[in-house]
């Protein structure tokens, strides 16, 4: 959350010669199978260098997205808003009105053009905003066909996830009380070699199987994100993040695909439950399905996330390039080649969505315009 600085200061800065030469100079592969002797350890270490990220241990991505999870209130923890994300955007509307702020709705922008004097905003419903400065929230491949350029390139999203609604929360084999099993986050075949495995089948076009997973039980958290009749029944609500499921492999067959990964997930899970999971699933209905199922492309057509990529592209290290120069004004990793429009969303140089850094530093780069 200060301008970003070159690798020799920063490193400097940080006076961590170990650290840095860990996270930030060799593979976190590497490290990990330095530092521990058990697979299963070594894998579970190895999941916060891949959430989201198709990549292999040894990729120097895998890096960048550990130090997006290691950053999390600044001890690598991080928290839900009480209430569920509604109570936040509840929250963040209230303050921004009461300072004046418009908010329009159901305002999907058309085009992005600019000048000498500012930035002109199409919707496709015909309104047309004009300001100085635009800070875009969407993905720089949004972005680019918005202004009628190429899009960058970027990996992949390779991540399935599964909401689910439960009547109660399922008993395990080991026999351990489910509430404190998944009062964390909950692991399922991520061991090292299961992650390298599952990661080389699906390079190789093959949904993995076993299929890598861990869960979440925010409703052990936070109970009030359900309604009170719910609570009153012992619902709760389970989300399952499936890893290695690159969009490339929806492609061909985007509905059956989706439902092959479902399966293999739930099976995945499945060998560690005494009761099955489909067994404690909360009746269906079509205001409120029990379970759902989104992949990659269901992403990407939903809330547009390029190819699924919930980073929107390639994650970077936060540091200028060498050849890079600040200038007359610090960088703030917002800027792009227009000087009125700034990245304030996940695809910032240093971005990572729900963190909300992407947003402070755009508004910051935008204050040091004047």
């Amino acid at each position: 959350m200060q301008p970003l600085k070159t690798a020799a200061d920063l490193r400097a800065d940080l006076q961590l010669p170990a650290i840095w030469r860990d996270l930030m100079e060799i593979p976190i592969g590497e490290v990990i199978r330095n530092r521990f002797q058990h697979d299963l350890v070594r894998g579970v270490v190895l999941t916060d260098a891949l959430i989201g990220t198709f990549a292999a241990a040894d990729d120097m991505q895998a890096n960048r997205c550990f130090l997006y999870h290691l950053i999390g209130n600044g001890d690598g923890q991080w928290r839900v808003p009480r209430g569920g994300m509604g109570e936040l955007v509840t929250e963040l509307a209230r303050v921004a009105t009461a300072r004046g702020v418009e908010i329009r709705l159901a305002a999907k922008v058309a085009a992005v053009e600019s000048g000498p004097q500012g930035v002109r905003v199409e919707t496709e419903a015909g309104g047309v905003f004009v300001a100085r400065d635009l800070l875009f929230a969407a993905a720089p491949q949004t972005l680019a066909r918005l202004r009628g350029q190429s899009a960058p390139a970027s990996l992949e999203g390779a991540q399935l996830k599964i909401n689910m609604l439960l009547t109660r929360l399922p008993r395990l084999k080991s026999g351990i009380d489910p509430r404190q099993a998944f009062a964390g986050t909950f692991h399922v075949n991520e061991s090292y070699a299961q992650l390298e495995a599952a990661y080389a089948a699906a390079r190789a076009g093959q949904m993995p199987q076993p299929l890598p997973l861990e869960l979440y039980c925010l409703s052990l958290t936070d109970p009030t994100i359900l309604a009170p009749e719910l609570i009153d029944k012992g619902f709760h609500t389970l989300t399952l993040f499936g890893l290695h499921t690159p969009a490339s492999l929806f492609d061909a067959d985007p509905k059956q695909s989706r439902a092959l990964a479902s399966e293999r997930a739930l099976a995945s899970l499945n060998q560690f439950l005494l009761d099955p999971i489909e067994s404690v699933l909360a009746p269906c209905s079509d205001a409120t399905p029990a379970i759902e199922v989104k992949s990659p492309l269901d992403l990407e057509n939903d809330i547009f996330l390029p190819r699924g990529n919930i980073f929107h592209r390639d994650l970077e290290f936060p540091v200028l390039d060498d050849h890079e120069q600040a200038g007359d004004r610090p960088r703030w990793g917002a800027e792009t080649d227009d000087p009125h429009i700034f990245l304030a969303g996940a695809g910032a140089r240093r971005g990572g969505g729900v963190s909300g850094i992407a947003g402070h530093n755009a508004a910051m780069a935008v204050l040091a315009g004047g």
